[in-house]
């Protein structure tokens, strides 16, 4: 990343790396290994990417970006077995994510409140997810705003008030937080604190006022998927 910025190319850290980098708590010791680097780019930027990643050793995936280079590119490095995943403007998964406006609120990674709903809007939510939102949750204050080190429940609330089935991945993810760690992750201690703060979450979501397409499509609900099909192992963020 520091090598991109030097080329004038912005470019933020995602995913379980994303994690460890801003989680240092007590369950911090519990995030996984990550074989692999995911950040997110900017595409008007194409060629610096490209730039970048061959100076540093890297050799593009021409089948992959064949295939997805206008939503996210894939380099490889083989001595260490490292893989980047690039998204550009958009991170699409289960849900759409568009972080462009907000990437100066770090210099580093996405900002914290966008890497929590990274992994909210996870529809095959897993123990694992489950550790990440709790080692996030542990690390950092609720709030109102988009301080660097500060989870804002009011924009969390804003998207899914714009979106009813982000708002349903998101709160069903909520509902499954306890049962997930009580009976999957037991060494994740479920406390007082980390209650208040999904709470404080959950009160956002249900409070803040949703407008005339949301309702008509919560109206809907079930009978139309309200998510995008992931492959199996595709959404490794």
């Amino acid at each position: 990343m520091r090598s991109a910025e030097d080329r004038g190319v912005t470019l933020r850290l995602m995913g379980g790396l994303a994690v460890q980098f801003h989680c240092h708590g007590p369950h911090s010791t519990h995030l996984r290994e990550h074989s692999d680097i995911d950040l997110f780019g900017l595409s008007e930027q194409y060629d610096g990417i490209f730039t970048t990643f061959h100076q540093l050793g890297y050799t593009a995936n021409s089948e992959f970006n064949t295939w997805y280079g206008r939503a996210r590119l894939q380099f490889l490095r083989k001595e260490h077995e490292k893989n980047v995943d690039v998204f550009l403007d958009k991170f699409e998964m289960e849900h759409i994510l568009n972080f462009r406006s907000r990437l100066w609120l770090d210099d580093l990674t996405i900002p914290i409140t966008d890497l929590l709903l990274t992994k909210l809007q996870i529809t095959r939510f897993e123990p694992k997810d489950a550790r990440d939102v709790v080692v996030i949750l542990e690390d950092h204050d609720i709030g109102h705003d988009d301080l660097r080190d500060t989870i804002n429940v009011d924009y969390l609330g804003y998207l899914c008030s714009r979106d009813w089935g982000l708002y349903r991945s998101v709160m069903d993810n909520i509902g499954r937080m306890r049962e997930v760690i009580g009976q999957d992750a037991p060494d994740i201690a479920w406390s007082d604190d980390l209650v208040q703060k999904i709470q404080a979450i959950h009160e956002s979501l249900m409070t803040m006022r949703k407008g005339p397409k949301w309702i008509a499509r919560s109206i809907v609900g079930d009978k139309v998927k309200w998510y995008n099909e992931v492959e199996v192992g595709e959404a490794e963020a």
